[in-house]
């Protein structure tokens, strides 16, 4: 409205009363009947208008009794009481300038964070126990004296800083509580119960012979391996060249830990007892690293480990689509994918929890920027909310066109996936291509996350760990200096506009359909999301018993406060 106003040449004075009134309304209607809501964003947009609005009225009013006591003075030669008057006229005129300009200046910041305040759920949650989170948390898990060192060869996935035992136990009890069952096996057979229910109306386990494809993320190896490191193996060699120091900075950096999908590979093969050349691992776009090999192939050879240059070293040759099979909803693109995820029956999707310097975070839905077969995925960055878009610099906000949400909606990505996982064992930096870092929020303290995160629901798995990013990431939180240039990305106005839109389609923009299928049916709803009451109790409208939204169950149970 402001705006409207603006370009028909409503006078400032008259714009000034106009938005003065309409704001002042609307703050005491909306925060009266529910005093939280002044904590709202959009309660935190209004409340510069309406407080300027009343400090002119009250200000006003005070020069105008001042200058009227002092003109009695003047008049009756009491000069020295109405200097004094006078004084006040002046400076209550100087603060009502001031003010208004304070004012006008921070409504017309840029808005920051979410639009959406606390515990108001959108959407239809997915899975067993609809909209269910499960976050298990253990700081025995890592090494608190881990460095993430290049020279020292001591990385956060090497495997003495990571205690796979207890990441055994962790991942074990999460399915369980995820599916209310009493053990790894019956568990599994429940999520795959429920998924052949959703995709084809059957209630079917898994059957001999059916593929499985755990899509892991791994995007540095594309940019560091050289050819020598390729016919080594893609391990990174131990001393470098001159011209290959950028690796020192960049090898390390947050992605799959090894030992998340150790366990998996243990549960599906040892326990559900599927054939290891069932299942494929892999990161499509990019080469299974050395290490990643190593630590799987040593227990499960027979298991397929992806690549899409070489057979050489055990890896599988794979090969993009012969057709298009992700439309991007805007019109402007479409893209192959690799023949690996179009036969599997099954995805598994292991991300990791990290912010990322254009996206604001990188969870689960972006994983897939390295599902399509292109050398890379720049031609997808537009839609995120630091894209360039017809020259402009940024594209955040609400009700924009996003790629992730195709992404979530493929038949071939999103909707086929059987389990979403966030590795947030060592959470990542203000960067994705940078190493981990310790985090400061409540239960870690100043150590590693040592957490995993796993749902059915991808919209709510990834509200809940949006919400723990741009609570750790809050531009306040200091972490080290290439960490800090991107502190407050988690907190730009619209990262989760795509958790918006997936949730429900009216947050879709104007002219958008999403249909990555191109199939002329748009998309229902992916799931659930909301944001939590605050991160002290990390309550969601499920565990409150006030909605439909999401329920957060923490392992331990005391995480989520009751």
């Amino acid at each position: 409205m402001r705006d409207w106003m603006e370009e028909h040449h409503f006078h400032p004075r008259l714009l000034f009363f106009v938005m003065g009134i309409l704001s002042t309304l609307w703050f005491l209607i909306r925060v009266i009947p529910k005093p939280s809501r002044a904590t709202y964003p959009c309660m935190q947009v209004t409340a510069p208008f309406m407080s300027g609005f009343v400090v002119y009225l009250l200000t006003l009013g005070g020069i105008t009794l001042a200058l009227r006591k002092a003109k009695q003075n003047i008049f009756r030669a009491r000069y020295l009481a109405g200097g004094a008057f006078l004084l006040v006229a002046i400076a209550g005129m100087v603060i009502s300038i001031t003010h208004g300009l304070q004012n006008s200046y921070a409504a017309t910041l840029p808005a920051t964070g979410p639009d959406d305040g606390p515990n108001q759920p959108v959407g239809k949650g997915q899975g067993i126990n609809p909209g269910r989170v499960v976050w298990v948390w253990n700081p025995d898990a890592t090494n608190e004296n881990c460095t993430n060192n290049f020279d020292k060869k001591d990385w956060y996935f090497t495997p003495e800083n990571t205690n796979m035992n207890v990441v055994t136990k962790m991942f074990g009890e999460s399915v369980e509580k995820l599916t209310g069952k009493k053990s790894v096996s019956r568990s599994w057979d429940a999520l795959f119960r429920s998924f052949n229910m959703k995709k084809s109306k059957k209630n079917k386990g898994y059957t001999n012979g059916e593929k499985i494809f755990i899509k892991i993320n791994q995007t540095t190896a594309r940019g560091l391996l050289s050819k020598d490191d390729k016919a080594n193996g893609n391990f990174i060699p131990a001393t470098l060249k001159r011209e290959e120091e950028r690796k020192r900075n960049s090898f390390g950096a947050v992605e799959t830990n090894p030992d998340v999908v150790l366990v998996i590979l243990r549960q599906l093969i040892n326990e559900l007892k599927i054939s290891q050349s069932d299942i494929s691992i892999g990161d499509p776009q990019n080469p299974t690293y050395g290490h990643n090999y190593t630590a799987w192939a040593t227990e499960f050879p027979d298991v397929h480990y992806t690549d899409k240059t070489s057979a050489n070293h055990g890896r599988t040759l794979i090969h993009p689509t012969e057709n298009d099979l992700v439309f991007y909803s805007d019109k402007t693109k479409r893209d192959k994918l690799y023949d690996v995820i179009e036969n599997a029956d099954y995805l598994i999707n292991v991300a990791n929890l990290k912010p990322h310097g254009i996206a604001g975070i990188t969870l689960t839905a972006k994983n897939h920027f390295g599902s399509q077969s292109r050398d890379a995925a720049a031609h997808l960055h537009y839609s995120l909310i630091a894209g360039f878009r017809k020259g402009e610099p940024s594209n955040a906000g609400y009700h924009k066109f996003r790629v992730l949400v195709d992404l979530m909606g493929s038949k071939y990505l999103g909707q086929n996936t059987l389990l979403y996982v966030i590795d947030g064992l060592y959470g990542g930096g203000g960067s994705e291509l940078l190493g981990p870092v310790k985090y400061f929020m409540p239960p870690f303290n100043n150590d590693w996350s040592s957490s995993i995160f796993i749902s059915q629901d991808q919209v709510a798995l990834e509200s809940v760990c949006y919400d723990f990013l741009r609570t750790e990431w809050n531009g306040i939180n200091i972490h080290d200096a290439s960490n800090n240039m991107y502190a407050e990305m988690p907190n730009i106005n619209g990262v989760d506009d795509y958790l918006h839109q997936a949730a429900d389609s009216s947050n879709w923009p104007t002219g958008i359909l999403y249909d990555p299928d191109n199939s002329g049916k748009p998309l229902s709803s992916l799931g659930t999301h909301e944001h939590w009451n605050n991160p002290q109790k990390k309550q969601y409208s499920r565990n409150l018993g006030s909605g439909n939204g999401i329920e957060l169950i923490s392992i331990p149970d005391t995480l989520v406060k009751h």
